[in-house]
């Protein structure tokens, strides 16, 4: 059974992993918005915001889940990888989707909102974190080496 350490999540690598995934799925998204404009109508132009900021976020997400995942030390690193991707979501995006959300939208649509997103982009976090422990587990059993026969 050793100390117990590989049953314990590393705290802070998973508060600045998440932290790092939400900034890098802000950056993306915003990226995303940026390179994928539309120069069709009003509803065409903001259907291609949504999709392209939700599309954005979730590919930052996801990469982020799996960075962490790769990158961490102790503990489970499918879970480490899906609570910083989803630290990431509520300590970074949530708070800029209630900043910039439109004037004449209540309180009570945004959380609206913010929860609808959570669920969402729940399933990219997860398989990022999955993606990037299974290649972490791949990496440190030897198994991408060549047999020297």
């Amino acid at each position: 059974m050793g100390d117990g350490r590989a049953d314990r999540f590393d705290a802070p690598f998973i508060v600045i992993g998440g932290v790092l995934a939400g900034a890098f799925a802000l950056a993306t998204a915003v990226l995303f918005r940026v390179w994928l404009s539309s120069d069709g109508g009003p509803t065409a132009a903001t259907l291609s915001e949504a999709f392209s900021l939700f599309y954005g976020a979730a590919t930052g997400l996801a990469v982020g889940s799996a960075l962490v995942a790769l990158a961490a030390r102790t503990g489970p690193r499918t879970p480490t990888g899906a609570i910083a991707g989803l630290l990431g979501y509520g300590v970074v995006l949530t708070p800029a989707i209630i900043v910039t959300a439109p004037s004449d939208v209540s309180v009570a649509e945004t959380v609206e909102f913010v929860a609808l997103a959570a669920i969402l982009l729940a399933p990219p976090i997860l398989l990022g974190a999955a993606v990037g422990a299974r290649i972490a587990g791949y990496r440190n059993s030897g198994g991408y080496r060549r047999s020297r026969r």
